[in-house]
């Protein structure tokens, strides 16, 4: 099963276009050539992929994050879904 960075990963190729060997986990949306437009396209597909929910403030600093903040919020999101609901997260 991909890792979460690989399943964000596979995200930015496709909808994209991005070479994989240019997105690490260092990488900020802004390097990428993201704008904002999509930056949010980029939240939905996330949100789609994982199973979650963005808050709406969610997404104000993304764009001068790098994919591992993205990452780690997703896990956290996760987990805290797993907490409430108490059914281990599909990572």
């Amino acid at each position: 099963m991909p890792t979460p960075f690989e399943r964000v990963q596979a995200i930015l190729e496709k909808k994209y276009s991005l070479a994989p060997e240019t997105i690490t986990p260092e990488s900020t949306l802004e390097s990428l050539g993201l704008d904002s437009l999509d930056l949010i396209e980029l939240l939905f597909d996330v949100e789609d992929e994982f199973k979650i929910r963005v808050p709406q403030d969610g997404g104000a600093a993304l764009k001068t994050t790098t994919i591992q903040d993205i990452i780690d919020s997703v896990q956290k999101m996760l987990a805290d879904t797993a907490a409430q609901t108490g059914v281990e997260p599909a990572t």
